[in-house]
């Protein structure tokens, strides 16, 4: 049995994915989730995500890494997003089975979830494309990574806060999460993260996430040969 879960903070969208879902054979929806709390409650219910384009404001990509860490049998579908091979490339990097284009119709939508359940994905050849070029560009980098030494050199200039929230960030805690280890408001989380990026000169969380794992394993290289 395929156990869906909708998250998008459209109603609207949330109750007719339902009512065409809710007719497939083998397929059953176990809730329409408006808000992350909500997503997170119903979650181990599921063995199927659909992510809509926005959930309460939360980043789309910060979401399917959260779940990809801690409920990683769970296949997370990107629903509506625009043709963007770049685009969909990163919700691939980040833990994503697939996607379904904003144009597609829920005919496609329904094939995509049973692909995605069956441990298939169905991709475009230009996403096919990026993707490939993309997995020679990371096999061509060093072990730095593409952010290369700027990005390490950028932590000496975190704040101890910062540092910490890097952390909790590198361990794949979500901007709620964190704001819940260090008790803070999650607007504080989120100037903490937004200055992160800024000084470590990354676009992404996963970017500074990788950053903090580089040097988190050069310093613990460092200990056992001290």
């Amino acid at each position: 049995m395929i156990r869906v879960l909708i998250a998008d903070d459209s109603g609207l969208i949330c109750d007719a994915m339902r009512t065409i879902l809710d007719r497939e054979e083998g397929i059953y929806v176990v809730g329409c989730a408006r808000t992350l709390e909500e997503t997170e409650f119903l979650l181990p219910h599921a063995n199927l995500l659909l992510v809509g384009p926005a959930l309460e404001g939360e980043n789309i990509l910060e979401l399917v890494r959260h779940v990809h860490t801690k409920q990683p049998e769970t296949r997370v579908l990107v629903v509506g997003v625009r043709n963007q091979p770049e685009m969909i490339t990163q919700y691939i990097e980040a833990g994503a089975m697939g996607y379904v284009l904003r144009q597609e119709s829920m005919s496609t939508l329904v094939e995509k979830i049973r692909a995605a359940h069956a441990g298939q994905a169905l991709v475009a050849p230009d996403v096919t494309l990026h993707l490939m070029r993309r997995l020679a560009q990371l096999a061509q980098q060093p072990f730095m990574g593409a952010w290369g030494l700027d990005g390490l050199s950028g932590l000496h200039e975190l704040t101890s806060r910062e540092r910490e929230v890097l952390s909790l960030i590198g361990a794949g805690y979500s901007n709620r999460e964190i704001a819940d280890e260090l008790v803070i408001g999650w607007g504080t989380v989120k100037n903490h993260v937004h200055s992160i990026l800024k000084k470590l000169e990354t676009n992404s969380r996963h970017e500074a996430a990788a950053i903090y794992r580089v040097h988190a394993r050069q310093g613990s290289q460092m200990a056992m040969a001290a």
